[in-house]
């Protein structure tokens, strides 16, 4: 299967379902509370299925039940770490909200996909030569969003920062691809831009996958 067949199969099995919140850019609030509810109610309807299945090893105290106990404590621990991330995600796009406004940028060039959580794209509207842009969604959802409009933008590309998907309201956390590609446009911006940068934590490069 091609990259583009897969986007395509994604596209499809991803069905845009307007967001129950503001996407307009007039406020971010709604959309943080959405994730960081989502990924709570994610991890307690799993954790304590994995968790159950670990226990009742030393509730019981039966050999015969170390195959299932192994499963619970492997998938519990899968559960917390992919909770965890998702939880350092939403935050780091929180700082980036609470420092930076929104602003609406069009088009979105596609450049491309890592696996199925990482995207590669370009913001138009502002930049003549912008960097290409690795991007996550917060909820490590796959496949691309419905970009086909455009989306908010708070930030400053050769840092980083967050966008919103308006309609569907997806949270993407994004810094350059290429991080060292971008360091004379950092190195050379004015000292508020950089101390902005320093205040949303994209004056580094995050760690993300």
């Amino acid at each position: 299967m091609t990259p583009e067949e897969r986007e395509r199969v994604l596209t499809k099995l991803r069905k845009p379902v307007p967001a129950a919140y503001s996407t307009d850019g007039t406020d971010f609030d709604g959309a943080l509370k959405y994730h960081y509810t989502t990924a709570t109610k994610r991890f307690l309807k799993t954790f304590p299925v994995f968790f159950l299945l670990w226990v009742q090893l030393f509730v019981f105290r039966n050999t015969y039940l170390l195959p299932v106990a192994l499963i619970g404590f492997f998938g519990g621990l899968f559960v917390l770490l992919a909770f965890r991330e998702r939880m350092a995600l939403i935050r780091k796009c929180a700082r980036v909200l609470r420092t930076y406004p929104l602003e609406f940028r069009t088009p979105v060039e596609k450049d491309g996909q890592y696996a199925s959580h990482t995207l590669y794209l370009r913001l138009g509207g502002r930049w003549e030569d912008a960097p290409t842009l690795r991007a996550k969604e917060a909820l490590s959802r796959s496949g691309w969003p419905d970009l086909d409009a455009g989306v908010w933008f708070a930030g400053d590309e050769p840092f980083g920062g967050v966008a919103l998907v308006p309609g569907t309201g997806e949270l993407l956390f994004m810094q350059p691809k290429h991080w060292e590609d971008s360091a004379k446009e950092r190195e050379s911006a004015a000292p508020d831009r950089k101390h902005r940068a320093a205040r949303a934590r994209i004056a580094r490069p995050a760690r993300f996958r």
